[in-house]
C-alpha cells in the first residue's frame, strides 16, 4: 500500500508496487537493501514459490497484530493468540505499529523503512521490537534490523530506544527475546554499504 508522510519536515513516500521509498523525491534504498550487504544469499537456497506463500503469510500475520493493536480486532492466527499471551506476559504496551522512518548519515537520507512496533515495558521504557515468522530465529540479522531502525527512529522522532526485542511468532512458537544495543555495529554497517556504493 503507498502512503507518504513529513517526517520532521522531510516528505518520504513509499510505492508498494515498486518497493521503493523516496525522501523529498529522491529514491533511497530501503533498510531490509542495507542488510543485504551483510546478509545477501541469506535464503538463495529456499525455492521462489516457498519464499512467496511466507512472505504472504507474513503480511498476513502482520496486519492482524496491527488490526489487534489498534482496534482490537480478534484474530483466528495463533499468531495473533501467541502475541497477545507475550503481551500479557511481559507487561508491554504496543505505542505504535508500522512506524515510518528515515535514516540518515552526515545530513544525507541513506535508507527508510518501516518498522514493526514501538513498545513501552512494564517499567515505562520505550523500544523497539520486531516480529518474525521465521522457522529459526535469526538473532544476528534481528540485532542489527533493530539498532539500524532504532538510530533511524531516534534520528525521526528525537525519542530514545532503551530496549530491543524479537516476537517469534510462528504457528505455535510464541518468544519475546532479548536484542542487545550496539549502535556502533549499525554504524559500521550504513558505512560499508555507502563505501560499496561508492566504488
Amino acid at each position: 500500500m503507498d502512503f507518504s508522510k513529513v517526517i520532521d519536515g522531510h516528505l518520504l513516500e513509499y510505492l508498494d508496487d515498486t518497493h521503493t521509498y523516496l525522501v523529498d523525491g529522491v529514491i533511497v534504498q530501503s533498510v531490509t537493501q542495507i542488510l543485504k550487504i551483510r546478509f545477501g544469499g541469506k535464503y538463495s537456497h529456499v525455492s521462489r514459490a516457498v519464499l512467496n506463500r511466507a512472505a504472504k503469510r507474513g503480511t498476513e500475520v502482520h496486519q492482524a497484530i496491527q488490526d489487534w493493536c489498534e482496534t482490537g480486532k480478534e484474530s483466528d492466527l495463533p499468531e495473533v493468540r501467541n502475541f497477545k499471551f507475550l503481551q500479557r506476559h511481559y507487561g508491554f504496551e504496543v505505542m505504535e505499529n508500522e512506524t515510518p522512518v528515515i535514516l540518515w548519515r552526515d545530513g544525507v537520507p541513506v535508507a527508510a523503512g518501516r518498522l514493526d512496533l514501538v513498545l513501552r515495558d512494564s517499567e515505562g521504557r520505550i523500544g523497539g521490537g520486531d516480529i518474525k515468522r521465521t522457522s529459526t530465529l535469526d538473532k544476528e540479522y534481528l540485532a542489527y534490523q533493530l539498532n539500524l531502525y532504532r538510530i533511524a527512529y531516534e534520528q525521526c522522532y528525537g525519542i530514545e530506544w532503551e530496549f530491543l526485542r524479537g516476537l517469534h511468532l510462528r504457528d505455535n512458537v510464541r518468544k519475546y527475546v532479548e536484542i542487545p544495543i550496539n549502535e556502533r555495529m549499525a554504524i559500521e554497517l550504513v558505512e560499508e554499504y555507502l563505501e560499496k556504493k561508492e566504488n
